[in-house]
């Protein structure tokens, strides 16, 4: 064993962000996007916290998505800057009957079930490329990823941090409303 060399910063010295680097492009593999949970702490919040705190929690962090989580610090849904909006806090508040500083986060997250996912083995052999047309047709903005052999939830794929570290705006097709939805079924 060795002892390495410890200094100190200089003046000049900054605090880098991934969004700084242009290493990442088209061809790169999928996995270069995803936020691994075996290696980087999920950013997470209870189920219980205050959506009003939890809005000013992200905009502090940086953050757009927080896994919400249960007492057991089981993963229930995904709550994300657009899901806590003044407009659907509002909406929330009328159909809950509840008034704004009683909102959770488990009363606006996206539920788990309601998430899609994306296999971890798909994911070792596809490209950012792929990864890019996957979402946008799908028209998902995050996608969880699956370890089916282990049963591990392995990570989080942000279309917003994949447009970020593309250095390109990456536009999601619209999701279907249920009125069209139904008019294609009724023919």
């Amino acid at each position: 064993m060795k002892t390495l060399p410890l200094s100190r910063l200089d003046h000049a010295d900054h605090l880098v962000t991934p969004q700084e680097f242009s290493d990442v492009d088209m061809h790169s593999p999928a996995l270069s996007l995803m936020s691994d949970f075996r290696m980087h702490q999920p950013h997470t919040v209870i189920a219980s916290a205050p959506a009003k705190w939890v809005a000013k929690l992200m905009m502090t962090e940086g953050v757009d998505g927080k896994l919400v989580v249960d007492s057991g610090r089981e993963l229930i849904g995904l709550l994300t800057r657009e899901r806590l909006s003044e407009q659907n806090l509002l909406t929330a508040r009328s159909s809950l009957g509840i008034d704004l500083d009683s909102l959770t986060a488990s009363d606006l997250m996206l539920p788990r079930s309601a998430m899609p996912v994306l296999d971890y083995d798909t994911l070792t052999a596809a490209t950012v490329a792929d990864l890019v047309a996957t979402l946008c047709e799908a028209g998902e903005p995050y996608s969880l990823v699956r370890d089916r052999a282990q049963q591990q939830i392995r990570g989080l794929i942000s279309v917003h941090e994949l447009s970020e570290r593309l250095h390109q705006n990456v536009s999601l097709k619209p999701k279907d409303s249920v009125l069209e939805v139904l008019k294609r079924t009724r023919g």
